[in-house]
């Protein structure tokens, strides 16, 4: 009995103190029992400059802009910003890109074709029509009572039907017509389309008045016309201006991540590189002549090459003056004039491309490009092959950059045979800086009114430095 007493009797005082508590409206506090604090989250590891470099290279200048691809990129490079593992002129152009607003140069191309093709179909509903057509013309002669035969002052010979009377070899002045329309061929009754076409056309000879009302009936749609050339040419603007945006972004991010990615040697200026410049000129009358300008760097192979390329030129012209004749009275035009851009990469990369307009008398005259790259050291002439060691590899790049890049110049207006991965495409380029410049002349890629088009890729870009030969890496770090 006592050994029971002596375990039950704190247990029974503990129950007995409880009610009295629970009777007095006070509860007894039972500590909680004791857990474990949880652990503190892992940090996220802090973004070093070679991640952020290379994120920062993929998506400048191998992802295309306002695309998914490229909001994920800035997305996934947004904590670099304030990463301290990464230098503060890198988070100054991560600050740049993550603040950037991309164009939408699709909407807006899709914009100006709407407008294009909106302005097409009113002015195929609402043609123009020139009431003053037969202005200077002259009366050749009168067919009948109310009808003449007129040439026109570009030579052309049409009918005038007309309640006046005209003398013959007569000036029109003041005169105001009506084209009629030519009957459209009828191939159930035998029409042919060439001898419809054939027939000379038609003029009816209207009032002032009548004048007045057919310019009165067109002036909204001309003014709508209006309103939509204005809005495409708006639009023009608009993606020009986008355009430079994203290329001053580009720029700059790549004059911050290009020396990281790419070790690169002070460059001179071209100047230090040419010694002087020569001319080559001659005229054989005032429309026939040739101006050249030959660069001349002292090294031996290197000047012949320039100078060899600027003689087959020279030859060319001559050889067309002699099938069209040289001199005043029977000569046509034949104007040859080349200039040269010089581009450094280092102090023995050396870069000329020239430009070359002949004029050889038709409708405007033509651009043509030839470019030269130089290894000073040795005055070898580098190709694609020397630069890449996978050339086919790297014109599959190329091909892609200039396909993405003509999308956004040109509205897709691009003939994408010169854009094609061949060596010929990309045959005219210069070593500008640690950037590759192609250029590409009017119809290679775009017709004559689109002009001459570039393309500017970095040595760099995340699929073209694994390609770079171990020689070009080196000229590019001599000093």
């Amino acid at each position: 009995m006592r050994i029971l007493a002596r375990h039950t009797m704190p247990a029974i005082l503990a129950i007995l103190l409880t009610l009295l508590l629970t009777a007095c409206g006070l509860e007894r506090t039972v500590p909680p029992t004791s857990q474990p604090e949880p652990l503190p989250a892992a940090a996220p590891a802090a973004i070093t400059d070679a991640q952020a470099l290379s994120g920062l290279n993929t998506l400048i200048n191998d992802t295309p802009p306002a695309s998914a691809e490229y909001e994920a990129g800035r997305q996934a490079l947004a904590p670099a910003a304030h990463s301290p593992a990464v230098s503060d002129d890198l988070r100054r152009v991560l600050t740049q890109v993550l603040a950037f607003d991309p164009p939408r140069l699709r909407q807006r191309w899709e914009s100006h074709q709407k407008a294009q093709a909106d302005a097409a179909a009113l002015y195929a509903a609402n043609p123009a029509i020139d009431t003053k057509a037969l202005t200077g013309a002259r009366v050749l002669r009168r067919l009948g009572p109310a009808l003449y035969l007129v040439r026109l002052p570009s030579g052309e010979t049409v009918f005038l039907a007309s309640g006046r009377k005209y003398k013959n070899n007569s000036r029109l002045k003041g005169i105001r017509v009506l084209e009629r329309q030519r009957p459209k061929p009828d191939a159930s009754k035998g029409d042919l389309v060439d001898e419809l076409a054939d027939q000379p056309r038609t003029f009816s000879e209207i009032s002032r008045q009548d004048a007045k009302q057919i310019e009165e009936r067109r002036a909204p749609a001309l003014a709508e016309l209006h309103r939509l050339q204005s809005e495409g040419e708006s639009l023009e603007r608009e993606v020009a201006a986008d355009l430079a945006r994203l290329d001053a972004l580009t720029r700059e991010v790549n004059a911050v991540i290009g020396p990281e990615l790419l070790p690169q040697s002070q460059r001179p200026a071209p100047s230090a590189l040419i010694r002087n410049v020569q001319r080559m000129a001659k005229s054989y009358s005032r429309g026939q002549y040739y101006r050249y300008a030959l660069p001349v760097t002292g090294l031996p192979q290197v000047d012949a090459t320039l100078k060899g390329y600027l003689e087959e030129r020279r030859a060319e012209v001559q050889a067309l003056l002699k099938s069209t004749g040289i001199g005043r009275g029977r000569a046509r035009a034949n104007v040859d004039r080349i200039a040269f851009s010089a581009y450094t990469a280092s102090p023995v990369l050396l870069s000329i491309r020239f430009e070359e307009m002949r004029d050889t008398g038709g409708a405007h005259p033509n651009t043509t490009y030839a470019s030269f790259v130089f290894d000073l050291r040795t005055q070898a002439q580098l190709m694609l092959a020397d630069i890449f060691t996978d050339a086919p590899a790297a014109l599959g790049v190329l091909s892609q950059l200039a396909t993405r890049r003509m999308a956004l110049v040109l509205d897709g207006l691009a003939f994408p045979e010169g854009m094609e991965p061949k060596a010929e495409n990309f045959s005219i380029f210069v070593l500008d800086g640690a950037e590759l410049v192609f250029t590409f002349p009017p119809y290679q890629v775009a017709s004559y009114a689109q002009g001459t088009q570039t393309l500017r890729v970095p040595l760099f870009h995340p699929r073209l430095a694994p390609l770079l030969t171990p020689k070009v890496k080196e000229a590019l770090a001599v000093k």
